[in-house]
């Protein structure tokens, strides 16, 4: 079996298959959400090594019941770097090259570099207080180059393995394709609402912040309504939350009776939206929290994700929400995605 890999190499050069740099990688491994953290230990230990923890230690965008970290960071030296660790999906390296003479902070950006589907970014400079004002005043760019390409990453997992009955009835039923994982199950399908469930355990020791032989489940719930086009009240966002709720409250039970699904208006946790535009069609997104309501005794809630896109060709107004349930654990990477899983909405004529 140790000859397979020059077995198959033989095989695709006599078939006559041209063979890219690629084609001979390893996948990448590792989580969404964690980078691997090259950095010396001077560095690391002064101001740039300060600088570069409190800018990935920031806050991750909601909407969170409680604060989650940007990334999970992994810092190693230079040297650490081993054959293991390098095919992790997401590698940032920052240092000083005292053996060259640079005008400005120099990024370099690698795809494909030791695994397929992994980024690589170097950011160096001659000079150690211009790189420390890069990481002061510009890092935020490194974020947002992170973050996409996790996006990315997972917008491409989901189009590979689509569940394609569900994709089916998203189509007939609201005019939209979607990809969702291959392990959603529907629950709920009318012509005007469906709900489709992905449920998952997870072992409690995979929170670092607790403690506890025991197992929960985890959901991810994904919720469709229409409605007919009539007027633009129906794209704003007090018009939007409206008919969520009304469609909540009939459609989403609570496990205790007179409960449903609802959204959180509280000050502090309000839900923020904003307009876009989403493959040339007017659209609002809508992040925010939901609750149970209609009895006392209800508990649960977690955060939600929410797109309602005017859909012009079909005359409708069509909205799909993510939301979580995952009491016990960090939310971050769920919602990631959960804001995948939407950005692979594509209406259909």
């Amino acid at each position: 079996m140790k000859f397979f890999p020059f077995a198959l190499l033989f095989i695709l050069i006599s078939c006559g298959e041209p063979l890219t740099r690629q084609d001979l990688l390893p996948d990448a491994t590792g989580t969404h959400g964690e980078i691997i953290l090259l950095i010396e230990d001077d560095l690391w230990t002064g101001a740039v090594g300060e600088s570069v923890s409190a800018q990935l230690d920031q806050n991750a965008k909601g909407p969170y019941l409680r604060p989650e970290p940007m990334f999970t960071v992994v810092r190693k030296r230079p040297a650490e770097l081993n054959h293991l660790s390098q095919l992790n999906r997401n590698l940032l390296k920052v240092m000083v090259d005292f053996d060259s003479t640079y005008s400005e902070t120099v990024i370099i950006e690698k795809r494909d570099y030791f695994a397929k589907n992994q980024l690589f970014v170097i950011i160096k400079d001659s000079d150690p207080d211009r790189l420390y004002k890069y990481i002061v005043n510009d890092f935020g760019n490194i974020i947002d180059l992170f973050n996409d390409f996790e996006l990315q990453q997972l917008i491409r997992e989901y189009k590979e393995r689509p569940n394609a009955a569900i994709k089916e009835k998203a189509q007939k039923n609201f005019g939209i394709s979607i990809s969702l994982p291959k392990e959603s199950e529907l629950k709920v399908d009318s012509s005007h609402f469906m709900w489709v469930k992905r449920d998952r355990s997870k072992h409690l020791l995979s929170n670092e912040s607790l403690r506890s032989n025991e197992t929960y489940w985890i959901q991810q719930g994904i919720l469709f309504w229409s409605e007919p086009y009539s007027d633009t009240s129906q794209l704003t966002t007090h018009g939007v939350l409206q008919k969520r709720d009304s469609m909540l409250k009939y459609h989403v039970p609570g496990k205790v009776k007179h409960s449903y699904m609802s959204t959180e208006y509280d000050p502090y946790y309000k839900p923020e939206s904003r307009v876009f535009e989403y493959n040339g069609s007017y659209a609002i997104e809508i992040r925010g929290l939901w609750v149970h309501r209609g009895d006392p005794a209800a508990f649960g809630g977690g955060p939600f994700v929410q797109y309602t896109i005017h859909n012009k060709s079909k005359g409708t107004v069509v909205t799909v929400c993510g939301y979580i349930y995952a009491p016990k654990f960090d939310k971050r990477e769920y919602i990631r995605e959960i804001d995948a899983m939407l950005n692979t909405i594509e209406l259909v004529e």
